[in-house]
């Protein structure tokens, strides 16, 4: 006499490994400055943020939905909490809210090295990539230190986060990604 079961259970069992942060900057990666005034086509349109008017290009918004699929995108910058209270609307993000830094008041315009305790506190161990138009040596010495898989990225204040950005964190997060199948293989 055979048995039949009445109810088959699957069981499938995947690992699925924790994604790459992304740390990604405001001023000079979403919110653009240093373009000449004169030209006739801005960058992109102006908002107006806590009273301070900020180019935002449009592009943005689709460019961190694309790389919200391969990342943990995390807020680092001295915007803190006001980037999630507007660059989601305005952005047109599918997101409400992101992760963000907290820097105890130790924002300094134009240099991102403040930035390096926090961040090495929210990634730990983890592959982590950081874009910003201000990444100096702290930054980098801080990157070569680590023993997870580290990108800086840097970007120009007039022209923020562009496509090729965008292509080099993907192929970036694709290889970390390798890496981690074939250790674990």
């Amino acid at each position: 006499m055979s048995y039949t079961p009445r109810h088959a259970i699957h069981i499938s069992v995947t690992t699925q490994p924790q994604k790459p942060i992304l740390f990604v900057d405001v001023d000079g990666v979403i919110s653009v400055f240093g373009f000449s005034s004169s030209q006739q086509d801005f960058p992109g349109p102006f908002h107006w943020v806590d009273g301070v008017a900020h180019c935002i290009p449009d592009a943005v918004g689709a460019r961190l939905e694309r790389l919200a699929e391969r990342f943990e995108l995390v807020w680092a910058t001295g915007w803190e909490e006001k980037a999630n209270e507007y660059l989601p609307f305005i952005l047109k993000l599918p997101f409400d809210r992101l992760p963000v830094l907290s820097f105890g008041g130790r924002a300094v315009f134009g240099s991102s090295h403040w930035k390096v305790e926090a961040i090495q506190e929210y990634a730990g161990s983890r592959p982590a990539a950081w874009i910003d138009d201000n990444i100096d040596q702290t930054c980098e010495k801080w990157a070569k230190r680590r023993e997870a898989p580290t990108l800086l990225v840097r970007t120009k204040s007039k022209a923020g986060m562009t496509d090729d950005h965008v292509e080099r964190l993907l192929r970036w997060a694709d290889e970390v990604a390798q890496d981690a199948a074939n250790a674990a293989a």
